[in-house]
């Protein structure tokens, strides 16, 4: 996603968003993290298994990739958005 928008703000097909700091479209691409790992998921529940297939594997591989992002993503833009005055 970061690549995307750098190369579409790059080339002057879209603007960022006012107030978005580069760190914090990083950030964002991080969480996307969770909705690919999810698709992942769903994509497994849809479709047949070949024969060595371990699906309670690839269920907790998907989690684990989902939890990953969702933490390094939360990290990341802990880090380096502003903090807000209380």
């Amino acid at each position: 996603m970061l690549g995307g928008a750098a190369l579409l703000v790059g080339t002057g097909l879209a603007n960022k968003p006012e107030g978005v700091s580069w760190g914090g479209l990083w950030g964002m691409s991080i969480l996307c993290g969770i909705g690919f790992t999810m698709s992942l998921f769903i994509g497994s529940l849809a479709f047949e298994t070949g024969e060595d297939a371990d699906p309670a594997r690839d269920h907790v591989v998907v989690g684990a990739g989902s939890l990953v992002s969702a933490v390094v993503g939360y990290l990341v833009l802990r880090a380096l958005l502003p903090r807000r005055a209380s």
